[in-house]
């Protein structure tokens, strides 16, 4: 399994601010059954609520936080989706949050991106999924390895150097770990790039043991 880093920027919603593990997001079915078709379809109209994606519906106040984001594109992709590729990687506090988020789902659930949501397609092993405050999220080197292979070269190295050096002394295991990954890897477009960015790779002194602040 991967390495847990946490992210303040995901830090875990308090208890009355959304009810858990969705952080304030919830299945449009749901929250008709506990607000009413009425009440939700005029909070809907009013602005009060927001559905970012089919079927997912959330108070607006919380439509740019990043957990409750998260949480509605887990609902969204059912229960064998995972937050993959950049999106784990912010979670994981070793990347910058952006407004896409992105899942990945077996290949045999029919999802497609929409908007602001990336759906990827893949066949992957729970072993490589591990939770974080309550979501299930890609292991720090899987989601790690896919980012170096689809990544713009700059901004994964980034991330990569980011995780190695807040490691200190578990970074080479975690540059093997990678590795191991990208040599494994069904899917070769981006490999020999992603090698060579970790090869290349290096742990920022200063900022070994900083912390999670970007």
């Amino acid at each position: 399994m991967g390495t847990k880093i946490n992210c303040p920027q995901f830090l875990p919603a308090p208890a009355s601010r959304s009810p858990q593990p969705w952080y304030g997001a919830l299945p449009r079915a749901e929250a008709e059954r506990l607000l009413g078709d009425a009440e939700l379809a005029e909070g809907l109209e009013s602005g009060e609520w927001v559905q970012p994606w089919p079927g997912v519906v959330l108070p607006a106040a919380l439509f740019r936080d990043p957990m409750t984001r998260a949480a509605a594109a887990l609902l969204r992709a059912g229960d064998h989706g995972v937050i993959s590729g950049p999106t784990a990687v912010a979670m994981h506090g070793c990347g910058p949050v952006e407004d896409a988020v992105h899942v990945t789902v077996p290949y045999d659930r029919e999802l497609r991106s929409h908007g602001d949501l990336v759906v990827h397609h893949a066949w992957f092993r729970e072993t490589d999924v591990i939770e974080l405050d309550g979501l299930r999220v890609q292991a720090l080197d899987v989601a790690l390895a896919d980012v170096l292979c689809t990544g713009p070269q700059r901004s994964a190295l980034d991330c990569l150097e980011r995780a190695l050096s807040r490691l200190g002394a578990g970074a080479e295991h975690l540059r093997a770990l990678i590795g191991e990954r990208l040599r494994r890897r069904r899917d070769r477009r981006g490999t020999r790039k992603a090698l060579a960015l970790l090869e290349l790779a290096w742990v920022r002194p200063g900022d070994a043991f900083a912390g999670a602040t970007p």
